[in-house]
């Protein structure tokens, strides 16, 4: 007896020491991400609620204000922030047309059509894009005097457009960030459309459904989740719009001016250098797009379908 609880000491003895062992790799190779969020998220995050409660300019130390940059923001003084999340939904029209044309051209080129896998190509090539590029040549395109788009008005016999005015300036950028990044919608769309059980469709055919048909009581439920996760990242997306329109326009006219641009110049000298006003700005957003995300969320039950 005294030799087998000997052994089952030492049995024991080795599994802890084997426990702790691959506890200690299990927290080796989760090292690198987890030291990554602490350095570049978790610190800045808890930096930025400390600078939000101050008045910092960078250069002399901070003094403490308490909810002051809070308050300015929910007061009459803060409707600048407010209007650039309104350009900012706005902005969301263009993220549904994406979705639309990703979704419908994906519906195409799953069929037997000619030079899919070119088409594939090309609708893809702008995401890859630098977006600073793309947005410098689509600036240059709409310019007045030499744009391409003006060009081929005039051989219309048609009269040239402002086209980055206050009147036409949203729809223009609308139409170029929907050209420029449907392309990775249409390759999620089209990886989930062939995971579709083919039963399906021949189920359909059996009871004479047409295409039309379908497509919206089959292709459409059926790719539901790929279409939720291209929503909510597009309105992150949009939310947090940056580069795109401080290339086009730098936020003038005021209805390009977006919320992670105003954040920008309250911090960049160019409204001043007011670290904890453009801090509590960054903090607000982020809490309206974790309130938006968690809305979409429990939305997505009613509509978005899981085969499980």
């Amino acid at each position: 007896m005294a030799v087998l609880s000997l052994k089952e000491g030492k049995a024991k003895k080795g599994m802890s020491r084997r426990k702790v062992t691959d506890a200690l790799w299990g927290y080796l190779c989760v090292s690198p991400l987890a030291i990554g969020l602490l350095l570049f998220l978790a610190a800045p995050l808890f930096f930025s609620i400390y600078v939000s409660l101050t008045k910092y300019d960078l250069f002399n130390a901070p003094i403490f204000v308490g909810l002051k940059w809070y308050g300015q923001i929910f007061s009459s003084e803060g409707k600048e922030f407010w209007n650039s999340i309104k350009n900012a939904f706005v902005m969301v029209i263009g993220t549904l047309l994406s979705m639309i044309l990703a979704l419908l051209t994906a519906n195409v080129l799953c069929t037997n059509v000619k030079g899919k896998n070119v088409f594939k190509a090309i609708f893809f090539v702008p995401t890859i894009c630098s977006s600073v590029a793309t947005t410098i040549m689509w600036k240059r395109m709409y310019d007045y005097y030499f744009g391409t788009v003006n060009q081929i008005l005039n051989v219309f016999g048609l009269e040239k457009v402002y086209w980055l005015d206050e009147g036409h300036v949203v729809g223009s950028i609308i139409f170029m960030t929907v050209l420029f990044g449907f392309g990775t919608a249409m390759l999620l769309y089209i990886s989930s459309i062939k995971s579709i059980p083919k039963s399906y469709y021949e189920a359909a055919d059996l009871d004479g459904a047409n295409a039309v048909q379908k497509f919206f009581y089959i292709t459409v439920p059926s790719v539901s989740p790929i279409t939720f996760y291209i929503l909510v990242t597009g309105l992150i997306g949009c939310l947090q719009g940056f580069t795109v329109f401080q290339v086009m326009t730098n936020g003038s006219p005021a209805n390009t001016m977006m919320p992670v641009l105003l954040i920008y110049k309250y911090s960049g000298n160019d409204y001043g250098s007011e670290y904890g006003l453009a801090s509590a700005m960054a903090i607000v957003l982020g809490l309206i797009i974790a309130i938006l995300t968690g809305i979409n969320f429990l939305l997505s039950r009613k509509w978005v379908y899981y085969e499980s």
